[in-house]
């Protein structure tokens, strides 16, 4: 999948390479396939500053529907100097393309601006994102980059006296035809399911090869960062479907993304995205439960939900009234929570907890019994 810039007589010229990488593909009819588009600088020098881009990404429109685009470089941006803009042609069939821009605005326009732009490196970087849904996985896609209409244009003079430089555009490395791999494991559904704070995924495979396993992964819709939740053993080697599930437990009230990278025995991977959303609402109602494990020794949980934001006091008492643990005494956010206590220091015997939550118009206060057995 990897376009190599031009060699000349054995001997490396400088150019400007382009490649599309597959970041992920579901496999499956109205699943994801999300390709990157990526360029680097070969053998440059001074012409190596970013001064425009465009790019053409062909494809058939009868197999893949174009989404949109995301993930742009985050040294293309407005403050370093550029513009930029992506869509779709009008065409239709195999003529459809996604078209790429860019455009330096103020790059060296004048002394407060010299030292603006996005420089190529040695290396592939990710310019943009490409994000499509699968119309018919019975065909095998491929994904052609224009060698016509892609070109590239150098600042000559970067970051050194404003209005000196000039721009040399250059065709970008040759392009070749990519097509997508037979996946060693074939998704057939990915979904989620909901209840109160806790988030349960379903997948199942229609066939697999050599799969290690799975790795389930999650992020804040409103950011990029991924965690690793755990992992679920993959069966090797099927031919049937299998399904397989994830529990998420106790989240805070928020949207969440969530993905699966499946693990070949190689090592090498691929990540399914689920196509929504999650979101884990606002607790209808204030709610005290009950604690866990009870009895108990040294330590339990309680779980408690606010309906809105509250200043929240969670205190235990002993059979007298004393008060003996104070376990939370601050202003909260609506949603879902869990509260930890540890009794080690406290005899054995039947103690109270009471949860007083109070916002703007209500305040709520409910009690509960808890044993402590030594």
């Amino acid at each position: 999948m990897i376009l190599t810039g031009s060699v000349i007589s054995g001997l490396a010229q400088p150019s400007i390479d382009q490649k599309l990488s597959v970041f992920s593909n579901s496999g499956t009819n109205e699943g994801s396939f999300i390709v990157d588009y990526k360029i680097k600088g070969s053998q440059l020098t001074n012409s190596k500053t970013l001064g425009s881009l465009s790019a053409d990404i062909i494809y058939d429109s009868t197999l893949i529907s174009f989404v949109n685009i995301t993930n742009w470089n985050n040294g293309l941006t407005q403050s370093s100097g550029y513009e930029k803009f992506a869509g779709k042609n009008s065409g239709s069939g195999q003529n459809c393309f996604v078209r790429i821009m860019i455009n330096a605005l103020n790059v060296n326009g004048d002394s407060l601006s010299s030292q603006l732009g996005y420089n190529l490196e040695n290396g592939y970087s990710t310019i943009v994102r490409l994000n499509f849904i699968i119309l018919d996985n019975s065909k095998s896609v491929s994904l052609t980059i224009n060698l016509v209409t892609n070109q590239a244009g150098l600042f000559s003079n970067p970051g050194n006296n404003p209005n000196t430089f000039e721009i040399n555009d250059q065709i970008l490395s040759i392009p070749q035809v990519i097509e997508n791999e037979a996946l060693p494991v074939m998704m057939a559904e990915f979904n989620s399911t909901v209840k109160m704070d806790n988030v349960t995924l379903k997948w199942i495979t229609s066939s697999e090869h050599n799969n290690e396993g799975f790795r389930i992964e999650r992020k804040q819709a409103s950011t990029e960062n991924w965690i690793n939740l755990g992992n679920v053993k993959g069966a090797g080697n099927s031919g049937s479907p299998i399904q397989y599930t994830f529990e998420d437990t106790k989240l805070q009230s928020g949207k969440y993304n969530y993905r699966i990278k499946q693990v070949d025995n190689n090592g090498n991977f691929k990540y399914f995205s689920l196509n929504n959303v999650v979101e884990v609402g606002i607790p209808a109602n204030y709610n005290l439960s009950q604690n866990y494990p009870n009895p108990f020794n040294p330590t339990t949980k309680i779980n408690y939900e606010l309906p809105k934001d509250s200043k929240v006091n969670i205190t235990i008492f002993d059979i007298l009234g004393r008060e003996v643990i104070s376990l939370v005494n601050q202003e909260q956010k609506a949603g879902y929570y869990t509260v930890t206590t540890d009794a080690k220091n406290l005899a054995s015997g039947t103690y109270f907890y009471r949860l007083i939550a109070k916002s703007s118009d209500k305040d709520y206060v409910m009690s509960k019994k808890m044993c402590i057995v030594k």
